[in-house]
């Protein structure tokens, strides 16, 4: 039986997967997280999206490197089911389908500045309605979802630049003080810098998209280290904005619209509001669900699941019942009305602590692919990167304790009960499952994935 992952179909350049990372990144971090950062940092958000920014390149050079040297579909699944072990592979993929209750929140944003525009209009319908319109469009093909992605990144841009050019003259720089910057200590700020690592993250996201690009080892480290950059600075000037307009007290925990209200004129609000805040976090979701499906189907492959579950539809190369799964997991906090804040927390902090795992293995990387790591492009020391691991890994670790532990006991309790029950899953049904032995980065030898034939 043929791998499902032979249909997926290699037609990604560098500008379809900037494309990819830049909607990727920004989105719900920057629309919905800055009111909530601010409410936890005051005019320290400035600051704290600097740092979060420094510390997203530290943990994201390792993926950055894997990619470079064995880029593949499903990158984080595969590079923590090959370099370390398939269960361990596999807990990741779990606390992954956890983390990405996040789905939810681009939409329940964009939901939000809607209502914005439009007070009467209902919140959930339209959050339903986003989801499911890009649910379908990722149905038809990653590459017309990347068509997509780029239009509405150009007009994403666009918006974002109004904001800043009429915003920057408007600010009152007298608000970035101690007392105002740290209104609740070093702990809110680096809660703060830990949540908004939400916003300053995700350009590692097209390392799963390996398996489609037509130059991976190339595209992918330069494009997770040019976006996380780009976009970082850039959140950097809409930070300042957002907080030195309005008095701090009027902006905590809320979108951007009263700041864009307030310095905008009408036609440039109306035009910010849809293609910059709105379009942010549209390209997001769509972004998100043109790469989220990629691991889940490999460890189809590899027998944890059933394979039925990850056929990839011939004709458009996707794979639609995970799309679908995927597009379930989006929906439940819409439809039982969760709070941004707890949407965020949670699933950020799962996918930190997640995280934890690939960064691991990708220390394992030079001993058992020593000739690929020398040949990768992208590629630092064998000391550097253990030093650049094991800061990374005290940083997610970090991050992701200090935001599961701002959640409500209830949640934490459901957080930690999943967390188990899925270590327990691996530990018993690893070894009564059909799984794959000795796996490989793919199974056919004649594929450009196959570690043999890569830089071939």
């Amino acid at each position: 039986m043929a791998s499902q992952e032979s249909n997926l179909k290699k037609v990604l350049g560098l500008g379809d997967v900037m494309g990819i990372a830049v909607g990727q990144i920004i989105g719900a971090g920057v629309m919905a997280l800055t009111g909530v950062a601010i409410g936890m940092t005051g005019s320290g958000i400035t600051l704290a999206f600097i740092l979060s920014s420094v510390f997203t390149i530290i943990t994201i050079l390792p993926i950055a490197i894997m990619g470079s040297a064995i880029p593949t579909t499903g990158g984080l699944y595969r590079y923590s089911s090959r370099l370390l072990s398939s269960k361990v592979g596999f807990f990741w993929m779990l606390l992954f389908i956890l983390g990405n209750l996040t789905i939810a929140m681009y939409a329940i944003s964009f939901a939000q500045y809607m209502q914005g525009l439009v007070p009467s209009i209902p919140m959930t319908p339209i959050a339903f309605g986003l989801l499911t319109i890009f649910y379908l469009s990722n149905i038809v093909g990653v590459k017309f979802a990347a068509i997509v992605e780029k239009v509405m990144v150009i007009v994403l841009f666009l918006g974002l630049a109004v904001f800043i050019i009429w915003g920057f003259p408007e600010v009152n720089y007298s608000v970035f003080n101690a007392k105002e910057m740290f209104p609740h200590g070093a702990g809110g700020f680096f809660t703060a810098v830990a949540l908004l690592s939400f916003a300053t993250g995700g350009a590692q996201v097209i390392a799963e998209l390996g398996g489609e690009m037509k130059r991976p080892g190339r595209d992918i480290p330069l494009t997770i280290i040019v976006t996380t950059i780009g976009v970082g600075i850039l959140y950097a000037f809409m930070a300042t904005i957002a907080v030195g307009i309005l008095p701090i007290s009027d902006v905590a925990n809320k979108p951007l619209t009263d700041v864009a209200r307030t310095i905008l004129p009408h036609p440039l609000f109306i035009f910010f509001m849809i293609g910059g805040a709105m379009f942010a976090l549209a390209t997001t979701l769509n972004a998100t669900l043109s790469w989220i499906t990629k691991g889940i189907l490999i460890s189809c492959e590899d027998g944890w699941l059933p394979k039925s579950l990850g056929k990839v539809n011939k004709k458009f190369g996707t794979p639609h019942w995970l799309l679908t799964v995927f597009y379930v997991v989006g929906l439940i906090p819409i439809l039982t009305g969760l709070s941004l804040e707890t949407i965020s927390a949670l699933g950020t902090g799962v996918l930190l602590v997640a995280n934890v795992i690939p960064i691991i293995a990708s220390s394992q990387l030079p001993k058992k692919y020593p000739e690929l790591y020398m040949k990768a492009p992208f590629k630092l020391s064998k000391t550097a990167l253990n030093i650049v691991v094991v800061l990374a890994v005290i940083l997610l670790a970090v991050q992701g304790y200090l935001l599961l532990s701002s959640l409500s006991y209830k949640f934490m309790i459901g957080a930690g009960i999943y967390m188990v029950a899925a270590a327990l899953y691996v530990i018993i049904f690893g070894n009564r499952l059909n799984i794959k032995k000795n796996l490989s980065f793919a199974e056919d030898p004649d594929s450009p994935q196959h570690p043999t034939n890569i830089g071939a």
